[in-house]
């Protein structure tokens, strides 16, 4: 059977989101995620738009997927007469299947990276978690931007609120930049004087008149800086941006295809604010949902943020999808852990291992058993 052709969409952007994508810079550690996928099974594309009646055929069972379903390897996909898919590859390539084909997903097959990269917190699966005790929630830690690229020189800044502060001083350092305003509100936009440099990195901190500092966050492997994409890389962007939304998809494929195109560049905070578009327009899925928890958790490691994200993914997960439901549920587990909750933890954690021993995934349940041994038998 003929592979699935490529949809009509201009050379230019095809390479420029190929060649952005691998544009990363090797110094900005803190931009890698904790892990490319939960399990050991890698998917190699995304659903980005759906058009009539469409189902997904993986290793026999059968899914109702949504858009931002993630697919895997040997993923059928089955559109009736009048329906029609298009996909994003993982190499940000794009791909369609017309109406009336059952074709199987012709992405390229990707191959796993390691699971604890460089720059991001330590396996919270190997009893190594991310530790977000009350103590946290009393202090103005960053929200944003943080362990993130940036597009735009002006970026809103925000941290947490902290009870009984009535003002905060905030200061931002880095390349040809010492800043500081006082304010009682929790946000303020950055003048851009000084300007931040192309390819500059920047720390951002927070102190309440009360004497607390965003400084005593723990200190996480890559730190919580950010930095601005240099010169070249950001007219790359700019143009694939450009090319993406004069594409005649829906908004909801055009926001995931910006999403993943922000991922692929570092572009962390500018991915979460356009999947966050998609629930203020009431267009989210549990795919969508879940993907956002994953940036907060795995990309910011802001754990509170995402709590919220892995409950409505879970609740809006199509029963079959197995796949969607388990990495939800890790992810409510992993936060719930990193928040001391042991129960709701070992709960959530004890349905993922169960979906991953379905799945067939013994490598990745066994990771999971022992976090939930470990949880079960320490002490605070």
């Amino acid at each position: 059977m003929k592979m699935t052709a490529k949809l009509p969409i201009s050379i230019s952007l095809l390479l420029i989101l190929t060649a952005v994508g691998g544009e990363l810079n090797r110094d900005r550690q803190f931009l890698i995620p904790a892990a490319k996928a939960a399990s050991s099974k890698v998917a190699n594309g995304q659903i980005i738009q759906i058009n009539g009646e469409v189902k997904l055929d993986r290793a026999g069972r059968v899914i109702h997927p949504k858009t931002g379903t993630l697919v895997y390897p040997g993923d059928k996909l089955l559109t009736a007469n009048g329906a029609k898919v298009l996909l994003q590859c993982a190499d940000l390539t794009i791909q369609s299947v017309q109406a009336g084909q059952n074709e199987v997903n012709g992405c390229a097959s990707e191959t796993e990276q390691a699971e604890c990269t460089p720059g991001t917190y330590k396996c919270p699966h190997r009893s190594d978690r991310i530790a977000w005790s009350d103590r946290l929630d009393r202090i103005p830690y960053i929200i944003s931007p943080r362990r993130t690229a940036l597009l735009n020189p002006k970026p809103i800044l925000r941290w947490h609120p902290v009870a009984g502060a009535k003002s905060y001083t905030v200061t931002l350092e880095g390349d040809g930049v010492q800043w500081q305003t006082q304010l009682s509100d929790t946000q303020v936009i950055y003048p851009g004087d000084p300007p931040l440099k192309p390819g500059g990195h920047y720390t951002l901190t927070v102190e309440t008149d009360t004497g607390v500092s965003s400084l005593d966050e723990p200190v996480k492997p890559g730190g919580l800086g950010f930095s601005m994409l240099d010169a070249n890389q950001t007219e790359r962007v700019e143009l694939a941006v450009v090319e993406i939304t004069q594409q005649s998809w829906t908004e909801q494929a055009k926001a995931i295809a910006l999403a993943n195109l922000y991922t692929d560049n570092g572009l962390n905070a500018e991915a979460i604010a356009t999947l966050e578009t998609l629930v203020a327009g009431g267009w989210a899925t549990a795919p969508i949902y879940r993907e956002i928890g994953d940036r907060f958790l795995k990309y910011l490691l802001l754990v509170s943020q995402a709590q919220h994200y892995y409950a409505k993914a879970i609740e809006l997960a199509d029963p079959n999808d197995l796949e969607e439901q388990t990495q939800a549920q890790e992810g409510l587990g992993q936060v719930q852990a990193a928040l001391g909750n042991k129960d709701e933890a070992v709960r959530w954690l004890s349905l993922a291992q169960q979906g991953y021993q379905t799945l067939g995934d013994s490598k990745r349940a066994s990771e999971l058993d022992m976090q939930i041994a470990g949880l079960g038998s320490s002490k605070d």
